[in-house]
């Protein structure tokens, strides 16, 4: 149980806009990719990130689902909440500053921030929150991409939508995302949120639906669609088609990819996930990338070893296929839980277990599915520090991948790591075949 006395510490960092610099803490040894330890700002710091990193303007913005007061000689959790930092890549021992504390429902912030990263727009930086707010289903907000002037924006209520995973896409001037849980069948939906129309008064009880938030469709717990989407939606150059997949749903409850197009409000099933060794299975909170006419994406479970796999399909639903079966490899990486970062040809990625360790890998793999490496296995905290259990996608920001981990760093509570994108040794040689059954 969390004390009214220990909210109130997070309160008053939020009042008083805790800005302070970290010590070399997160700094490691050249075997270790961390390069911050989360746990180690005082007073105050976030811990286990379970997102990815939005660059703008030279800094790097993050959210982590946890804060922590940071006392000696163990970091001390004070709820969910979760913070907003951001740090300079060039200098992150002295630039590390929390932005932003949650506060949670009881305070009408948000709570507990997941996965994605923020999105800009016009000057600002948008997210979501998993929880809080008046109604505890969740929030969306905005920061400056300085750092400052926080505002909560919108409570979400079940009845328009709640639970969301991640952030949004930007088509002319209106944000789209996806919620995990309510709408008309208390299955998520894709909603639109217009942040320059005026802002609803926030009361205790759900009001309609406010004029600058839309809800354009409820999935259901029919075959036809699917359901519980944790993930970013995706928009094609004709800036009206969004693509998309769910966590859940489809005929084999596996999950599906999808097109949804605004203008007409057309949802489409584009591919049905059915497991097994041709298929993947459950994309926890993952999004497609787009590449021309190609949609490529991960799933946590399916290919032989049901321990994920990377696809394409083409934007109509056509020639899906598999690009590669994690963990068919020795010490291959599995069960990848983000998305991929499209770079030209090259997809990057994570997953959470697997690798030397079982504690995760960075990878790269041709569009083509040629040259899959592994260019990372983590450690760990025993591990000269380093972070463990990554669940989201990299960006590259001045020729190096950046994310963060969920555990591992010197105080096991998460950590930054970078990772050279250039792989250093020979592509990993071709699975051997499957055995006959």
């Amino acid at each position: 149980m969390i004390t009214r006395q220990v909210k109130h510490v997070a309160v008053l960092a939020l009042a008083l806009g805790v800005v302070v610099a970290t010590v070399p803490r997160g700094v490691a040894a050249p075997s270790s990719s961390t390069i911050y330890s989360f746990g180690a700002t005082e007073p105050i710091d976030g811990a286990v990130p379970k997102g990815s990193l939005t660059s703008v303007n030279g800094l790097l913005f993050g959210r982590t689902t946890t804060t922590i007061v940071t006392a000696r000689p163990s970091p001390t959790p004070i709820g969910s909440y979760g913070v907003i930092f951001h740090f300079d890549p060039n200098n992150v021992a002295s630039s590390y500053s929390i932005d932003h504390v949650f506060a949670g429902h009881d305070f009408d912030d948000g709570d507990n921030p997941r996965h994605d990263a923020m999105t800009p727009f016009n000057g600002l930086l948008y997210g979501t929150t998993l929880e809080g707010g008046t109604h505890n289903n969740g929030i969306i907000f905005s920061i400056g991409q300085d750092g400052t002037n926080y505002q909560v924006l919108l409570s979400l209520h079940n009845s328009v939508g709640d639970e969301s995973h991640s952030c949004f896409v930007v088509a002319n001037d209106i944000l789209y995302g996806m919620t995990a849980s309510g709408g008309d069948n208390g299955e998520g939906v894709i909603f639109s949120f217009d942040p320059a129309a005026p802002m609803p008064t926030p009361t205790a009880t759900p009001t309609p639906t406010p004029a600058n938030f839309q809800t354009l469709f409820s999935f259901a717990c029919a075959s036809s669609t699917g359901k519980e989407p944790h993930g970013r939606l995706t928009l094609d150059p004709d800036e009206t088609t969004l693509y998309g997949m769910t966590r859940k749903g489809g005929e084999h409850d596996l999950g599906v990819v999808f097109k949804f197009d605004t203008n007409g409000e057309i949802y489409t099933e584009l591919h049905d996930f059915a497991g097994g060794d041709s298929d993947g299975a459950t994309s926890d909170h993952g999004y497609v990338v787009q590449s021309g006419d190609h949609l490529y994406g991960m799933t946590t479970n399916g290919g032989h070893h049901d321990d994920g796999v990377i696809f394409k399909i083409k934007t109509d639903g056509s020639s899906f296929d598999l690009l590669h079966k994690f963990g068919e490899t020795h010490h291959d990486g599995k069960n990848p839980y983000g998305s991929l970062l499209l770079v030209g040809n090259k997809l990057y990625g994570t997953t959470a277990n697997g690798g030397d360790n079982d504690l995760g890998t960075v990878f790269v793999i041709n569009t083509d599915g040629n040259n899959y490496q592994r260019l990372y296995s983590f450690g760990g905290k025993t591990n000269n520090d380093d972070g463990s259990k990554p669940i989201d996608n990299v960006i590259l920001v001045n020729g190096w991948l950046y994310g963060m981990t969920t555990e591992g760093g010197a105080l096991n509570q998460g950590a930054i790591f970078k990772v050279n994108p250039t792989p250093s040794r020979s592509p990993t040689p071709a699975p051997r075949p499957t055995p006959p059954r």
